[in-house]
């Protein structure tokens, strides 16, 4: 079992990932700029399902103390969040769940990003870690349904090979899941790209749709 923490943990991605994550087993550190706002995001886990191991805690603990870090705040915050907290992250795995998305009178755009994609955005800013892309298509709604198994394929792009088959290792932990190896991290553009699309299938079919891959 792994301490796994989440930097801008309290939106509903951060903390379905976080229940999941505890209901397997392992110690959950989940983050915030502000710690009300991380022990009220704990409180809301805790309601959903009780006795799990998950802390609420600032930014700079999780980046600290985690021997994992998921990187789940919004686009806009990634670049200076992951610059303020650079030092601490060196040397560890990083997992960038990001999706850069707009909305625009309530239709969703994905957001070209200089670097190519958000988890490059990352693995520029951190040269020391190794950063994973994973988890951006996944259902929060259902992430936070804790007995509800997820219907969908967790496609994980990285540059690491070593940290990318452990990550790929802990998507299966989740009830229903498979992870699909997405191969260099170049290839996250896509993956956080059919986030907007999923969206606005979404919008259409009032669902939650995910990715299923097949002839694998």
């Amino acid at each position: 079992m792994m301490v796994l923490g989440f930097i801008g943990g309290t939106g509903p991605e951060g903390r379905g990932l976080a229940l999941r994550f505890a209901m397997a087993g392992h110690r959950v550190l989940l983050g915030s700029r502000e710690a009300e706002r991380a022990r009220e995001a704990v409180e809301k886990i805790a309601a959903r399902r009780a006795g799990l191991d998950i802390a609420g805690v600032l930014n700079e603990q999780v980046a600290r103390e985690a021997e994992w870090a998921l990187v789940t705040v919004p686009y806009a915050a990634q670049r200076p969040t992951l610059e303020a907290l650079r030092p601490l992250l060196a040397g560890k795995t990083v997992i960038d769940v990001v999706a850069p998305v707009v909305f625009e009178n309530g239709v969703p755009r994905a957001v070209a990003v200089e670097e190519g994609s958000a988890a490059q955005q990352a693995q520029a800013l951190l040269p020391d870690s190794q950063v994973v892309a994973a988890f951006q298509n996944v259902s929060a709604h259902d992430l936070l349904q804790p007995e509800r198994p997820i219907d969908g394929d967790v496609i994980v792009c990285s540059d690491h090979p070593g940290p990318k088959a452990k990550v790929m290792a802990l998507a299966e932990e989740i009830r229903g899941v498979r992870a699909v190896d997405g191969g260099a991290l170049e290839n996250a553009r896509y993956v956080e790209d059919l986030t907007a699309l999923l969206l606005n299938i979404n919008r259409v079919y009032k669902g939650r749709s995910m990715v299923r891959i097949t002839g694998i």
